[in-house]
């Protein structure tokens, strides 16, 4: 039975295990009639999952209508973050562009409001920029979006700029690219949010597919946004530390993609991991994680120090 977490500092209360929408509208996990789309998101819900993570990025609006058709008359009983700032590859963190944004995510959505908006991707100038903040605010007075926060990528890294933004804006969320085989720099971000009560969702929990319990999709799926930082060489690599990483569940009952989310759900800023989740038989297996008792701090800094180690693979 899946646990539920604070998501920072508001009073929203989401699934440990969340779901983000790009499995199901971007066309590289497969494809997916607007039913079975439909159908697997209900079924996610009726496993525990509250929490739906999408942008207008997915399917150019498409994982946004897939949510609406497949939550309308249980909009209230979900969580929804979107975002704004990034779509049809094109970067716009205007006032005006955050606003229109918003108003077609929400015409796709087919409600009124979105639980949290994130800022898709911003670099420093646009964190730095205090009229990108405002227009936040003043969505969030017209009962627009109920918080705000940030989306950091693509990939891992822009630890300057989700630093900056977690210690001078009241963010309800802070997403990052963040697994056992790429711990920097998201960890960095974890004493930070103890100290301030921000919670953090992550996602590529898998490490781009390297962590699934059929790795071999990590080679073949076609790069998105965050796996386009990848290569051959780096996926080589990462299969051969994932297959000296036995030690962390083995004893323990877990599977491997199961260890790679009690991994991250061990840290207590946490809000929500995001799988990528694009078949039935995984809500079972990661709805099950929460069943699990967390790493203790002596096994994390074990994990740490193989991590430094490079899990024994130069």
């Amino acid at each position: 039975m899946l646990n539920y977490r604070p998501m920072g500092k508001t009073e929203l209360e989401v699934s440990e295990i969340g779901f983000g929408l790009w499995t199901l509208a971007s066309g590289r996990w497969g494809t997916f009639t607007d039913d079975q789309a439909v159908d697997l998101l209900r079924k996610a819900y009726d496993a525990g999952i509250n929490y739906f993570d999408v942008s207008p990025a997915d399917g150019a609006g498409r994982g946004e209508q897939l949510l609406g058709k497949a939550f309308a008359d249980k909009r209230e009983l979900v969580i929804i973050s979107s975002k704004a700032g990034l779509a049809d590859g094109r970067r716009d963190f205007s006032p005006q562009g955050v606003r229109t944004s918003l108003e077609s995510t929400l015409e796709r959505l087919g409600s009124s409001y979105v639980d949290a908006l994130q800022l898709h991707y911003p670099d420093a100038a646009t964190v730095a920029n205090p009229a990108v903040w405002q227009v936040l605010e003043d969505l969030k007075q017209d009962g627009k979006i109920r918080y705000y926060g940030i989306t950091l990528g693509p990939g891992p890294g822009w630890l300057e700029e989700g630093r900056a933004a977690m210690r001078k804006y009241d963010l309800a969320c802070i997403q990052v690219y963040y697994n056992l085989l790429e711990e920097e720099p998201g960890r960095k971000f974890f004493p930070v949010a103890l100290e301030i009560g921000q919670g953090i969702t992550i996602r590529a929990p898998h490490a781009g597919g390297v962590l699934e319990a059929d790795s071999g999709t990590a080679a073949t799926f076609p790069a998105d946004a965050d796996l386009q930082v990848k290569d051959p060489a780096w996926v080589e690599a990462a299969l051969r530390r994932a297959s000296n990483l036995r030690w962390i569940y083995e004893g323990k009952g877990m599977t491997m993609e199961q260890a790679a989310l009690k991994f991250i759900l061990s840290e207590e800023t946490v809000s929500s991991v995001l799988p990528n989740i694009y078949r039935e038989e995984q809500l079972a297996v990661y709805s099950a994680v929460s069943e699990f008792e967390n790493f203790s701090q002596g096994e994390l800094a074990e994990i740490a120090e193989q991590f430094r180690k490079g899990f024994g693979v130069p």
